[in-house]
């Protein structure tokens, strides 16, 4: 079994995973990076013909945007949730409108992607290949997201996509008691390797007493946010702990929370999402979004690092006037709006300099695995078994990897650049 690592080594990001077999070729995830001039950067190329099967963990761009580009002449099965597809159908769409020109694919593409798509239901066993079973488990990162269990020509491969494993108040955390404890490999996401989130109540607490504040001096909270799942667990959080103000959801945001709340046997508590749509006021226009910014209110919208999108009209308008509150939920990647103002106050927005006199906070609602986690999930599988670290960067992760080897777990991998490859023999 030949591993090759396409994309997602030695960074966050664009993941792929191509397995090579005697009998089967099988793509984990095929997903897409996009540079400083939001220019898209695909993982290393696969022929389309060397696939037989094709595996997606879920629907954010970096695991799925590159999956269209291998469908222009080929039908490889594509196996994933059915609401993984539906919501990556919704992304896909939204690329092209925004980064078409640069896009290898165009929405005859998105459609053939869709058309070859076999839905995965959790827990059942589906044959994907020449003696080979694919199994999916709820991975506790979106709503549709899965770990894939692949049990090929006598391996086993554990491979996680994006997961988390603390339960929030979108979803159960991921289902780790079905996963083997002794497979031959584990490829996982490493993304936090270095970081610990901090406690899930504490940080709701202290998140809407800062909400209520603002709106108790009569401001407007604006909360950019990744239209799939930070937007809709940022909604269930402030219905759930009583925000009494018009929650308003902007942008993309609106279309996943629809497709979501088709889909409730997947959420941990669809009353509490139900109660959120019913909240929840939709913003279709300007006309509803010069409303929003003229009353003490929550604006959730995309994109979650001021990147474009409705954020920036919000952001404009609200940033330099001091009773209102401008709050981060998502991480801020160097180079953007969100990380300039966190860092410096600031940030140049259509050409204007904009400082911020608002309230402004981050608040660490990530939908992926801690420090803490990672280790826990680490220590839960045989010592034999081999794990291979993605999604991370390798300074990121280098102290974890000496901390668990001082520990004895001297089986851990870490791919420092696409294009590397592990053979089990």
């Amino acid at each position: 079994m030949r591993i090759k690592f396409l994309g997602g080594a030695g960074e966050v990001g664009r993941l792929a995973v191509f397995i090579k077999t005697a009998a089967n070729g099988v793509l984990l995830d095929y997903g897409v990076s996009f540079d400083a001039e939001d220019k898209p950067v695909f993982p290393l190329h696969v022929r389309p013909k060397d696939l037989t099967a094709t595996f997606l963990s879920h629907a954010h761009l970096d695991h799925s945007g590159g999956l269209p580009s291998l469908y222009v002449s080929t039908r490889t099965p594509l196996y994933s949730t059915p609401l993984t597809m539906e919501l990556s159908d919704l992304m896909y769409t939204d690329a092209i409108k925004l980064s078409g020109y640069y896009l290898p694919y165009t929405q005859e593409e998105v459609r053939e992607t869709m058309a070859s798509a076999v839905p995965l239901t959790y827990g059942e066993p589906v044959e994907i290949g020449r003696d080979a079973v694919l199994t999916a488990y709820n991975a506790g990162h979106i709503p549709g997201s899965a770990i894939g269990v692949l049990e090929i020509e006598g391996r086993v491969v554990v491979f996680t996509g994006d997961f988390n494993t603390v339960d929030t108040n979108l979803l159960r955390g991921a289902d780790l008691y079905n996963l083997p404890k002794a497979p031959d490999v584990v490829i996982m996401e490493a993304t936090y390797a270095s970081a610990d989130h901090p406690p899930r109540e504490k940080l709701e607490k202290e998140f809407v007493q800062a909400v209520k504040e603002v709106l108790d001096q009569g401001g407007t909270v604006l909360i950019p946010s990744f239209a799939l799942g930070r937007a809709q667990e940022i909604m269930l959080t402030l219905v759930k702990h009583g925000v009494n103000a018009p929650i308003y959801i902007d942008g993309l945001a609106r279309q996943i929370n629809q497709i979501v709340g088709r889909y409730p046997y997947l959420l941990r508590d669809p009353t509490l999402y139900r109660k959120a749509l019913e909240a929840a006021i939709e913003v279709p226009n300007t006309y509803v979004r010069k409303g929003a910014i003229e009353e003490a209110s929550v604006i959730i919208t995309p994109a979650g690092m001021l990147k474009g999108g409705a954020a920036l009209y919000y952001f404009k308008r609200l940033a330099q006037n001091r009773k209102n509150g401008i709050f981060l939920p998502s991480f801020q990647a160097p180079n953007t709006p969100g990380f300039e103002i966190l860092s410096k106050g600031h940030a140049v927005v259509d050409g204007t300099l904009v400082k911020v006199e608002a309230r402004l906070e981050w608040f660490d609602f990530s939908a992926h695995a801690g420090r803490r986690e990672i280790v826990h999930f680490i220590k839960r599988f045989s010592a034999d078994t081999r794990i291979i670290l993605v999604h991370t960067e390798p300074k990121a992760a280098a102290p974890l990897v000496r901390r668990l080897a001082g520990e004895g777990f001297d089986n851990i991998y870490v791919p420092t650049e696409p294009g590397e490859e592990a053979v089990l023999q």
